[in-house]
Order: structure tokens, then C-alpha cells, then sequence
């Protein structure tokens, strides 16, 4: 006779693997983000997010362990999904201009759309509750959207091509300019969120006013003769 702790018990095993674990917070990302997309912090409660999930709130809780610690998942979340997607490779046989406007292009083409607008209205009105959730997305979005930017403006320098002792500095005037101000037009109802012929129009106009701002001096002369 087998003693009472021996064989293998059939069906569950209790705890979920790993890949069934990251499935789960995937999908509750998922669905959060939805709502606070949707209603924002405020509107969106923990039990529209379990429901939505089709999940129990304390599942929701034992993930995450509150709705702020779940706010700032979706958006960091969000960020590092679509950056990692779009790291962008530029052809270094372009001129700068062009290498500049290759990665404007593809920040704005994901930036300026409806459902970011929507992540950054929510972003901007929890930014005072949320002042750590500011930090990491400047580390996460602004800061590796800058890393890209410096090493094109990096090898532009290397080239004599522009006059740049702070690549990294210039990189983060670059993004200000050209890519954070017109998603903050669109999150404020300025401009619509679309990257269309107007908002391409307006960036580029933008590029060529950082690149005017950053030729050596003979060059910066020439170019406004």
C-alpha cells in the first residue's frame, strides 16, 4: 500500500508555469490599458479592469498591488514594447538631414496616433500624483529616443559634417524640438494626432532649423546667404 504523500497527484499542479504567468500580466496589461486609455486614472477602477480581464480583483491586486503600480506598468509597458519595435536603422550614407528625418518619421509615425494622445492626456493630468512615473518615462522614452539621435549626430561631428562638442546635449534639444512638441500639440487639441503631410511639413522645418543651429561656423555663414 502507497503511503499517503507518494504518487503524483492528477490535474492541477497549483502553481502556473512561467510562460502562464507572463501570459496573464500580458493580458492584464492589456485590458488596463484599455481602460485607462479609455476613462483615464480616475475613471478607470480596479474592479472595470478585473472585469474587463475577466479576472478577480484580487488576482488583479496580487500582480500588481495597486491601481497606481498598475498605471505606471501600462505606460512603461506601452513605451518599451512599441520602442523596442521601432528601433529604427538609418542608412549612414544619407546626409544628416535625412538620417534625422529617417528617425522623426519613425517616432511619429507611432507618437502621432489617437491612442497615444490618449496615453499622454492621461500621463499629463497623474503627473503630479505620479512625479517617479515622469522619471521613468523620461529614462524610458525621452532618453532612448535621445541615445538614437546622439549617435547619428555623434558621426555627423566625427564627420566635421556639424559642430557638436555635446553630441548627447544637441540630441536631447533634437528630440524636445522635433519630436516631443507636436505629441504634446496633439495631446492638447492644438493639432490633430496624425503624422499627415502638415505635421511632416512642420517637422521637417523643424530638422532644418536644428541643422542650421548646429554647422560649423563657415558653413552656418554660407548657408544663410
Amino acid at each position: 500500500m502507497k503511503g499517503r504523500g507518494s504518487g503524483k497527484r492528477g490535474g492541477r499542479t497549483g502553481r502556473p508555469t512561467t510562460e502562464a504567468a507572463i501570459r496573464l500580466t500580458s493580458h492584464i496589461l492589456q485590458s488596463a490599458r484599455e481602460m485607462f486609455f479609455e476613462h483615464g486614472f480616475d475613471g478607470a477602477s480596479a474592479d472595470m479592469i478585473a472585469e474587463r480581464a475577466k479576472i478577480s480583483k484580487r488576482t488583479l491586486y496580487a500582480r500588481f498591488g495597486s491601481k497606481a503600480r498598475m498605471f505606471e506598468a501600462v505606460i512603461l509597458d506601452e513605451i518599451d514594447t512599441q520602442l523596442r519595435a521601432l528601433e529604427p536603422a538609418v542608412d549612414a550614407d544619407l546626409a544628416v538631414v535625412d538620417r534625422l528625418q529617417s528617425i522623426a518619421d519613425v517616432l511619429l509615425e507611432w507618437l502621432l496616433t489617437p491612442r497615444i494622445a490618449s496615453m499622454e492626456r492621461v500621463v499629463i493630468a497623474q503627473a503630479v500624483r505620479f512625479p517617479a512615473l515622469a522619471a521613468n518615462i523620461h529614462e524610458f522614452g525621452f532618453q532612448r529616443a535621445a541615445q538614437w539621435v546622439a549617435s547619428i549626430l555623434g558621426a555627423a561631428a566625427a564627420k566635421g559634417e556639424l559642430d557638436l562638442p555635446d553630441p548627447v546635449f544637441a540630441a536631447e534639444q533634437f528630440v524636445t524640438l522635433v519630436v516631443v512638441a507636436p505629441m504634446r500639440r496633439a495631446a492638447l487639441g492644438l493639432a490633430p494626432p496624425a503624422y499627415d503631410e502638415n505635421a511632416r511639413a512642420r517637422v521637417r522645418r523643424g530638422i532644418e532649423l536644428f541643422i542650421i543651429g548646429c554647422l560649423p561656423p563657415a558653413l552656418g555663414t554660407e548657408s544663410m546667404q
